[in-house]
């Protein structure tokens, strides 16, 4: 039956709907299979698939969360301390996937203590996406490849590193576009990215990389909770010819607004067609160590395929008409 409405109630709508799609907000055709949530209400994390736990999984803090929330996860950092003083709830498993979709709420410093992240142009690590190409204890920093999601200071960086991927014996030769095997993320050619590079490391190939993917300024705010959302999908691969598309996704949005955006990005080479994405790993760490006394809270997480419907789009209003 069609249901009539006033002009000021089409407009509304319409509004809504132009409002979604000139945001940028996570879109997708296929229904989402959600791999896990974590409210972190409770320390007990192994009964809820957490693994390779540390110190306990770390503060629950019941005073810090979001409305409707009961707690949220402190990462504390001491001053010159590289994880969260008080333990971290680390690794979580999930059916592998091309795409992967995370949602999370995160509030940096506090109004005592303005967050300060690494004092470095690089780090501090907090969510790191493994495959099902390394065990269930790899890296990170020593992986076929992982994508991480960060800050720099307030400004949101994704990056990915596969230091086990290089072909020492085309260092610093493009094979990106090749069958020839190599790393995506630095030491056999540079990506359309912020920065790229190599270094020579203890790892097995003797090199770790790392690329990175900056937003244009900062989005974070101290003392502010704040909504992420990361989709990340692998890259399509000729099989007949081993060659890798450039064809990768890289997005984040904060707070509904779309501040990294890349869909030309190299994930996986042609010869490593199949590759997926199987972990999550929550991991907050500053290599050279925290700047001063500060903290990080994490609350309300989220893990699936595909975005999530209810958050991607508005529906258009259908069987209307219009009175005078």
């Amino acid at each position: 039956m069609d249901r009539t409405v006033s002009p000021r109630q089409l407009l509304l709508s319409l509004s809504l709907v132009t409002a979604t799609i000139f945001a940028g907000l996570p879109t997708t055709g296929s229904a989402q299979t959600i791999f896990f949530t974590e409210n972190f209400d409770s320390s007990d994390f192994a009964s809820r698939g957490w693994y390779d736990i540390v110190g306990g999984g770390g503060t629950i803090d019941s005073t810090n969360h979001i409305p409707g929330s009961a707690a949220s996860w402190n990462c504390h950092f001491t001053l010159g301390g590289t994880v969260a003083s008080a333990g971290r709830p680390n690794r979580h498993k999930f059916t592998a996937s091309d795409t992967v979709y995370i949602s999370f709420w995160m509030k940096m410093g506090s109004a005592s203590v303005t967050w300060q992240g690494s004092g470095r142009p690089y780090h501090p690590h907090m969510f790191f996406l493994l495959t099902d190409a390394d065990g269930d204890f790899v890296g990170p920093n020593s992986s076929h490849l992982e994508v991480g999601i960060e800050t720099s200071v307030f400004k949101p960086r994704m990056f990915v590193a596969d230091g086990l991927e290089i072909n020492t014996s085309f260092l610093g030769v493009n094979l990106l576009s090749s069958a020839t095997r190599h790393a995506i993320a630095g030491g056999n050619g540079n990506q359309n990215a912020s920065s790229g590079s190599y270094v020579e490391s203890g790892a097995p190939t003797g090199y770790n990389n790392q690329t990175y993917w900056d937003a244009a300024s900062s989005s974070f705010t101290n003392n502010t909770w704040h909504h992420v959302e990361v989709y990340i999908a692998m890259n399509s691969t000729s099989g007949s010819t081993a060659i890798a598309n450039a064809d990768g996704i890289l997005k984040m949005w904060v707070d509904r607004n779309l501040v990294i955006n890349f869909t030309n990005v190299y994930l996986r080479t042609g010869n490593n067609p199949t590759r997926k994405f199987n972990q999550l790993l929550l991991s907050p760490y500053i290599g050279d160590g925290s700047p001063i006394a500060q903290d990080l809270w994490i609350d309300d997480l989220i893990v699936a395929d595909q975005p999530i419907p209810s958050q991607a789009s508005v529906p258009a209003p259908a069987n209307l008409r219009v009175i005078q």
